[in-house]
């Protein structure tokens, strides 16, 4: 099990002077081994027995009730799980306490963290979007430790910063077929848009040397969600080949990778269409990096089939074929990610010229 959100609450809690023992609940419930016993309050079934505000509680006796309803992320986007169901009413409470002076608490810091905690609670609770930054924890099939990837407040302008369920799916597919998938070539893969970068990461760990591409400010975080599985997967001798660059669809021209001239004997990409624009974008950008000389070519795609996407997706397969580019497998499957359940489509595209029977675009979902 992984630490509770806490922890770092009730790191600060000590640093900023709230030490005093707490009651412990460990007799009630176990708990997890990295959460010291005193951060809790007693287990309270019914609001009425949370502490009201009139009755002025310490700081401490505060933060140990909202640390003992800190939700924890569920993994491979299962349901938040909650170390103890918090009482009905206890959403109301908080946010009195986010909406109260705290006058009786004469510690500045002390009323900052009681405020910062409390909010914590109630965005945990209200959904991806309302959500403050968070860390999720992945099981890919047939790795033998999970995946850490962090992941930012999510806003409109920074889809980037958020692990959607193609990259699972995908991420899962590449773990059990990735011989079959991408011949062991030693050739680097290039990902566009890597996002948190969990296929990356993934693939790294399978043995490819990755080329891991993204706007410039996705790229802070991805670097160092990488350094963090790095340290993760090198305890068990694994050591991930990768490289980060920056890679604007826009301005493609002015990254390392076209500078150089790479080519690419296989490209990967995830639920990469977000608006009309991007199809072609994207095309321009595949027809720039292909090694298309290359019998072995290859650009595998997942993308949800999102029903308001009908149109996006029949033009970035007509782009595709634009390109020289056909569909040689495809696959649908369902999954889900922080906003639901969805059913995903998976597909390789090869340069025309090396298919005998190319599948006919007008039957892509």
């Amino acid at each position: 099990m992984t630490a509770s959100p806490a922890i770092s609450e009730v790191s600060s809690a000590s640093a900023s002077g709230i030490s005093t023992p707490l009651t412990s609940i460990s007799s009630v419930i176990s708990l997890p081994s990295q959460i010291p016993s005193r951060a809790f309050s007693p287990l309270i079934t019914h609001a009425l027995d949370l502490p009201s505000l009139r009755s002025m509680p310490s700081a401490q006796e505060l933060l140990a009730v909202i640390c003992t309803y800190a939700r924890r992320q569920g993994k491979n986007f299962t349901s938040d799980e909650e170390y103890i169901p918090a009482p009905e009413g206890f959403v109301d409470w908080a946010t009195r306490i986010v909406g109260s002076g705290l006058e009786w608490i004469e510690d500045d810091d002390d009323r900052e963290l009681i405020w910062e905690s409390a909010s914590k609670r109630i965005a945990e609770r209200c959904g991806r979007t309302a959500a403050s930054s968070m860390e999720h924890e992945f099981e890919v099939d047939g790795l033998d430790r999970s995946i850490i990837l962090h992941e930012p407040s999510l806003t409109a302008d920074s889809l980037g910063l958020k692990t959607w369920g193609s990259s699972l799916l995908l991420s899962n597919r590449f773990s059990a077929l990735h011989g079959d998938l991408i011949p062991p070539s030693g050739r680097r893969v290039l990902e566009l848009g890597s996002g948190t970068g969990l296929v990356g990461i993934v693939l790294s760990v399978l043995g490819y040397p990755v080329l891991m591409t993204d706007l410039r400010e996705i790229l802070p975080n991805l670097k160092a969600n990488i350094e963090k599985n790095q340290d993760r997967f090198g305890e068990g001798g694994y050591s991930l080949d990768t490289n980060v660059e920056e890679l604007n669809w826009l301005d493609m021209e002015a990254s390392q990778a076209y500078r150089r001239s790479d080519q690419f004997e296989t490209i990967v990409l995830s639920d990469p269409i977000y608006s009309s624009e991007h199809p072609q974008m994207l095309a321009n950008v595949v027809n720039q990096f292909l090694e298309y000389d290359n019998p072995r070519a290859q650009v595998i795609l997942e993308l949800p089939l999102r029903e308001k996407f009908v149109d996006v997706r029949t033009d970035l397969w007509r782009k595709l074929r634009d390109i020289r580019l056909s569909p040689t497998k495809q696959d649908q499957e369902r999954g889900r990610d922080d906003f639901g359940e969805e059913t995903y489509f998976w597909s390789v595209w090869r340069p025309i010229q090396y298919i005998d029977n190319p599948i006919d675009i007008d039957s892509l979902p």
